[in-house]
């Protein structure tokens, strides 16, 4: 920590997941910018918040870190003092996201992920969306000057809801641009951090419109070799395993191909946002989407948790490594004054033109000790725009209907989403999703039949 600098209090809302609480821990351990800091984690589930705490221990004791960590179930107590907040949370958990696919599923829609868009991603920003603005309220009482840093999806929604609805500063992190860099790195073999994209988009469907190594304009030859398949070779021959975490590259390829430009996210998120893809087996196939099933999900938290407790209790060895995410840095960032620049959601400020201001965009974002504000990239080509644009205003409706809960305009948001549509049955689908999450939903009124007009 540079001279002057008070050492941060950072609170970690959700400290008990098996797969954000670990990472967390151990960057905020060994970034040496963070030395004398206060790590909190809170949790609702108290088992999980005893694991991660377990393995913290060790984690700050292997590394030597100056680091005091604490845990809580209180949530008053996680924020009290806070500088930075770090959400990580699950309303309902795969209980919820379960609904959130098999329901819509017998409908006939198909999604591969199902936490962004989708009837999944509309569902969990209306369930999630009340708790993390009550968080968000908590944190205006007692850590009013803190930063929220939201790991938790649907990331544009739940970071725009923050925004809109309380005086919270909010940034919203994602990890899907680092496969795309690191593809475009091995192709044209240069250090990945000497490859420069422009890239805009809303989170999950970003798209990148110039590429540039080691400083050379490269953007026209990428672009023909993701189209022409390289990338999608290069990735299938890592991998011809069914794991539907691995980026196989059939969607981008796809898409590079269709529209000139190159979606940067990982295939099982930008299938989504795109009608059509989904619909058939063999539409699926050609690309190689593959569903992220509820038995895989249960399959890889229960992974995680073993691990976590092999880890905590000695049994198998801590690796001590930073990740690739970027929470601690911009932490570091925000603390030091050092300005460090990092793909994140933010309000649009201006630096996505041709989108409403408020609205929550993915760029480039600059911080430092002022805290974060977004990179100006201009105005998506038309072509993109087309695509990406109705995410923006429709993630405007999802977030209005669930600040004001209202049912009716819930379900003109879900009817808006591509992969709904106006489809026979819509509405039936709508209504059995929201009866069987209704324990999540209490803040929302009966609804009082769709009419025209100004709410």
């Amino acid at each position: 920590m540079s001279e002057g600098k008070a050492a941060p209090k950072i609170a970690v809302v959700g400290g008990g997941s098996y797969q954000w609480g670990p990472k967390i821990i151990e960057d905020v351990a060994l970034n040496e910018d963070l030395s004398g800091s206060t790590l909190t984690l809170h949790d609702l589930d108290p088992e999980a918040l005893e694991d991660l705490y377990r393995l913290g221990e060790r984690m700050v004791s292997l590394s030597g870190a100056d680091l005091a960590l604490e845990k809580t179930t209180v949530l008053e107590e996680a924020l009290a003092g806070a500088d930075f907040v770090v959400l990580c949370i699950s309303t309902g958990g795969l209980d919820t996201m379960a609904l959130d696919l098999e329901i819509p599923a017998r409908y006939g829609v198909v999604q591969t992920v199902g936490d962004t868009v989708g009837p999944g991603g509309v569902f969990r920003a209306l369930r999630n969306i009340p708790v993390v603005v009550g968080i968000a309220r908590a944190m205006e009482e007692h850590c009013p000057d803190a930063v929220m840093l939201n790991l938790t999806n649907p990331m544009t929604t739940l970071t725009r809801a923050v925004t809109k609805a309380t005086s919270v500063r909010c940034v919203g992190l994602c990890h899907e641009l680092f496969s795309t860099l690191a593809m475009l790195s091995e192709m044209f073999d240069v250090p990945e951090e000497e490859v420069g994209v422009g890239v805009a988009g809303v989170n999950h469907f970003i798209w990148i419109t110039a590429v540039s190594a080691r400083g050379r304009d490269v953007t026209g030859e990428a672009f023909r070799r993701v189209a022409g398949g390289e990338a999608r070779e290069r990735a299938l021959g890592r991998s011809s395993s069914g794991d539907p975490f691995v980026n196989t590259w059939g969607m981008r390829t796809e898409l590079c191909r269709t529209h000139g430009y190159l979606p940067a996210a990982g295939d099982r998120h930008v299938c989504e946002f795109v009608p059509g893809y989904l619909e058939s087996d063999e539409e699926r196939g050609r690309l190689d989407l593959r569903i992220t099933t509820m038995e895989t999900r249960r399959e890889k938290l229960a992974a995680a948790r073993e691990k976590t407790r092999r880890m905590a209790s000695g049994e198998e060895p801590i690796p001590l490594e930073r990740s690739r995410e970027e929470i601690s840095d911009i932490i570091a960032a925000m603390t030091t004054g050092r300005t460090s620049v990092n793909i994140m959601n933010l309000p649009n400020n201006g630096q996505l033109r041709g989108v409403p201001d408020g609205a929550v965009v993915e760029t480039f974002g600059a911080v430092g000790g002022l805290g974060a504000s977004g990179v100006a990239f201009g105005e998506l080509p038309p072509e993109v725009a087309a695509l990406v644009h109705p995410h923006v205003w429709n993630a405007e409706v999802i977030v209005d209907a669930a600040l004001a809960g209202d049912r009716d305009l819930a379900y003109r948001a879900f009817a808006n989403d591509p992969l709904v549509g106006h489809r026979p049955g819509a509405r039936e689908m709508f209504d059995e999703m929201f009866e069987a999450q209704s324990e999540y939903l209490s803040h929302f009124e009966e609804p009082s039949g769709l009419t025209a007009g100004p709410r």
